[in-house]
């Protein structure tokens, strides 16, 4: 029993060593004290270039070995160019607990829930984005995981005549939690090292979802638009 608890909180430690390398030269990573079970191993704020930007995120990471190679293919993203897996290709792991996730809503931040497979030869780690899943709008099951690394590099900035990769995800996310709270605007995609978005656009297939909730905030404010004349 003592042995088994012991290789299992080696291979977490692994899978959590791996993540916070990948993301090192991407954001400021606090690493979130284990006797205290908050559901989120890191919380990070992102940096782009020598700039912290005050996004915040937060990250779940699930970690297993795989003596096999691990040979299943992935199919190309159009949402953001990475490698892209059903939930049925990637190893199971426990669902997240409804508790945790009644949790995490209380964030105004978005959380990704990392699965790293630490096979013979390579580490692999896959991310699913839970925002939507946190709003009601999605299930866990729904949703793909993306595959995060190429080799020891995260895939943050894909570059095409947009830049994709996780900083594009990381943003939508985080104007879908602007959204949810009735708001329109997020933070500025250039500062975040992207190009190509815009920071005050309505996203076809994000605004859609929020639409209500920010009617309700404008109702609010037409009520008080006496006061600003």
């Amino acid at each position: 029993m003592g042995g088994t608890y012991i290789k299992n909180k080696q291979t977490g430690n692994k899978g959590e060593a791996f993540i916070e390398s990948l993301f090192s030269d991407y954001a400021i990573v606090h690493k979130i004290d284990g006797s205290k079970d908050v559901g989120l191993d890191f919380l990070c704020e992102w940096v782009s270039g020598e700039k912290p930007t005050q996004l915040l995120f937060g990250i779940q990471v699930k970690t297993t070995k795989r003596t096999q190679e691990f040979k299943e293919k992935g199919k190309t993203s159009n949402t953001n160019f990475l490698q892209e897996f059903s939930t049925s290709q990637i190893p199971p792991f426990k669902k997240i607990p409804d508790t945790t996730l009644t949790y995490w809503r209380g964030f105004n931040f978005p959380v990704f829930v990392f699965r790293v497979l630490l096979t013979k030869n390579k580490t692999l780690a896959f991310y699913k984005r839970y925002t939507t899943v946190l709003h009601g709008i999605d299930t866990e099951e729904s949703l793909p995981f993306y595959l995060a690394n190429m080799d020891t590099k995260l895939q943050a900035y894909i570059h095409k005549k947009r830049t994709w990769g996780f900083c594009r995800d990381l943003f939508f996310d985080h104007l879908k939690c602007q959204h949810h709270r009735g708001m329109l605007s997020g933070v500025n995609p250039n500062d975040l090292g992207l190009s190509g978005w815009k920071q005050d656009a309505l996203y076809k297939g994000v605004f859609d979802h929020y639409k209500d909730r920010i009617k309700e905030t404008y109702a609010k404010y037409e009520k008080w638009k006496s006061f600003f004349n």
